[in-house]
């Protein structure tokens, strides 16, 4: 049963489109529906579409539009649900809209739609995480991962943990229960055994986090150099675009450009950058000052060298920040120069395959297990890294024999860790942070 009282209604879809979609949920949801969509069915049917009219309080026919109704529980926020399609123009869906809020709907807030079908049972937390992640994906990799949440992976392996911790804390329940009674106590080496393989689980869980993120978030990889070495052109190539202006004049770029790229699962945020010299006007110099302030907020930066001309002076790059040094124009020279860690061609495009691979090992993208249960948020990996923490209390406490009445404490705690991931003891600022990330309709 749903645990709020009113009724709330979004756009679910981007005007524009051929059709929108207008979500209601809450328990005026079917009430409000019947008094503006005609004909209404006798007996409508959950998930079945009725072709009608859209009409607005005084009966006013606003637009041709699609029924379905989806009575709880058996929707997706658990709560009487019912989508509306009409044509996609952005006047008539927010007209349409007007007549669901005229009626006493509230305007749903971002993310409003999913975090009731969490509270209403419908999802844990890392479910409703994956939808947001779904929406967000910005790569194959990505989405994989994304769908792996949604599909209740990294559910599925929580609560596989806890039934061992479960059983762990029963085995030292005995030890607490019957040690004066004539029953077998269980021998300390094997529960010393069974705790090291549930922290092993958890350790190996947390150990996913890194390329998670990496994949969920991405990373800005910034491209520097002497004026007229190549960067503009690597630009151009990695994003496969005539997105930068190349030309032979020194200074032709003065600002950053951005660009979004796939580097074999990680989404980059690409930048090119004015050259790297003491510039002599005013505009190119603060384009010079941008370059800098652009590496200070680099996960890698790409230094690229005139392959043709690599004693060619630059200013020096001193910022803490992972450094490729590259050569470009392969074309025009027969071997790379000393101390550099790749070389490639912009107009031939060779090696521009290895330098991909090699900036996304450099990012530590190191996707090869292929799996998709990973973890992708802090709030995951702290709660793993608690229960984790705490089992290595209970295995300190095993180990010098403290009262086992201790060492339940510890697993307690534990199990706690594992419940916040998936949400069964969420604080409310959690779920805050969460679903503000989502769109509205969501």
């Amino acid at each position: 049963m749903s645990i709020t009282e009113d009724t709330i209604a979004a756009i679910a879809t981007a005007p524009g489109g051929a059709i929108g979609l207008i979500r209601i949920s809450g328990p005026n949801a079917l009430e409000l529906a019947q008094n503006h969509f005609s004909p209404w069915p006798k007996e409508p049917v959950d998930r079945h579409l009725y072709h009608g009219w859209w009409r607005d309080k005084e009966g006013v026919v606003l637009d041709e539009a699609l029924l379905a109704t989806m009575k709880g529980p058996r929707s997706y926020t658990g709560e009487d649900v019912v989508e509306i399609h009409v044509h996609g123009g952005a006047l008539g869906l927010d007209q349409c809209l007007d007549a669901c809020l005229s009626a006493g709907a509230r305007l749903a807030e971002p993310g409003e739609f999913t975090r009731r079908a969490f509270l209403n049972g419908r999802l844990d937390l890392t479910k409703a995480e994956g939808v947001a992640d779904v929406i967000a994906a910005q790569t194959d990799r990505a989405l994989k991962q994304a769908r792996a949440l949604l599909k209740g992976d990294l559910y599925k392996k929580a609560h596989q943990i806890r039934t061992d911790l479960l059983a762990l804390r029963a085995r030292i329940e005995v030890n607490i229960d019957f040690v004066e009674e004539d029953v077998p106590l269980i021998d300390t080496k094997l529960l010393v055994d069974e705790a090291l393989a549930i922290k092993h689980q958890l350790l190996q869980l947390a150990g996913t986090y890194e390329l998670g993120r990496l994949a969920r978030d991405g990373a800005r990889v910034v491209i520097v150099g002497s004026p007229n070495a190549g960067k503009s052109s690597l630009f151009n190539a990695l994003c496969k675009l005539e997105r930068a202006i190349v030309t032979d004049v020194e200074g032709t770029t003065r600002d950053t450009l951005e660009e979004k790229v796939d580097f074999g699962g990680i989404p980059v945020t690409l930048v090119d950058t004015a050259g790297l010299r003491e510039a002599p006007g005013l505009v190119e110099r603060l384009g010079v000052e941008r370059t800098f302030e652009e590496i200070e907020r680099a996960d890698l930066v790409l230094h690229v060298i005139d392959g043709s001309e690599p004693n060619k002076e630059s200013l020096e790059i001193t910022a803490d920040v992972s450094i490729l040094t590259i050569a470009s124009k392969l074309d025009l020279i027969s071997e790379p120069p000393p101390g550099i860690s790749i070389a490639f061609s912009s107009k031939t495009e060779a090696g521009l395959g290895s330098l991909v691979d090699l900036c996304r090992k450099k990012l530590g993208g190191n996707f090869q297990d292929g799996s998709g249960l990973v973890l992708t948020r802090k709030r995951q990996v702290v709660a793993v890294r608690r229960s984790a923490d705490a089992i290595e209390d209970v295995l300190k406490g095993l180990k010098e024999q403290l009262p086992t009445e201790l060492v339940a404490v510890d697993l307690q705690e534990a199990l706690d860790a594992l419940g916040e991931l998936v949400g069964a003891s969420s604080i409310e600022d959690v779920l805050d942070h969460l679903f503000s990330e989502f769109c509205i309709g969501k």
